[in-house]
């Protein structure tokens, strides 16, 4: 049977295992925790906002290098988008400080972008990162990022020694290398770009 050289590149890709850039630790399952590294030792840091489209409800990310005030968020969304609500439906959410890393995901063995905006996690990673027993060879360490629900769910990271049997570090480093050498630029999610391809 002859087919389409496109049809086929696209089954080829489809039988490929595909891989999440971003590793969403909201959609973690609860006592399955998420095992990584963190490739840079300073966070890229910026204020995330998120707005709602007025024509059909969906919801979109807009990201700040600075707090942004009022005016600025609605220069920003523009006509097409308002700003999100607060969960209890009281106001309109407020812009959120976020923490992101390029990460070596273990479990997929692939490099991801972790986005942190929940204020415990944050918190929980700057007093790991200040403390001097694991500052000083930060990107040395493992963590393990867990979710837990109970009453109200909360998520929590914690530093571990890597265990050089099962987390080969030859494999991350090549990683890391070629998405680096393919131009990976965390600065692109300012804009809505893609940090593993800026040209595109």
């Amino acid at each position: 049977m002859k087919l389409p050289a496109a049809l086929i590149e696209k089954l080829e890709q489809a039988d490929q295992p595909q891989t999440e850039n971003y590793l969403r630790y909201t959609k973690l399952e609860p006592g399955k925790p998420a095992n990584i590294a963190l490739l840079e030792v300073d966070p890229f840091a910026y204020y995330l906002v998120w707005a709602t489209a007025k024509q059909d409800g969906g919801m979109k990310p807009f990201r700040f290098l600075e707090s942004p005030s009022e005016a600025d968020i609605a220069l920003e969304l523009g006509s097409d988008y308002t700003q999100s609500l607060n969960f209890e439906k009281t106001g309109v959410r407020k812009p959120e400080l976020c923490l992101t890393w390029p990460i070596y995901n273990w479990d997929a063995k692939c490099v991801q972008v972790l986005e942190v905006s929940h204020a415990s996690l944050r918190n929980r990673f700057a007093q790991i990162g200040l403390n001097k027993k694991y500052s000083k060879n930060l990107l040395s360490w493992d963590f393990e990022l867990t979710k837990t629900v109970t009453d109200r769910t909360r998520y929590d990271v914690m530093p571990v020694p890597r265990d050089e049997d099962e987390h080969d570090e030859n494999s991350m480093d090549a990683a890391w290398a070629l998405a680096q050498k393919k131009g990976f630029d965390l600065q692109m999610m300012l804009t809505g770009g893609d940090p593993f391809n800026p040209q595109g």
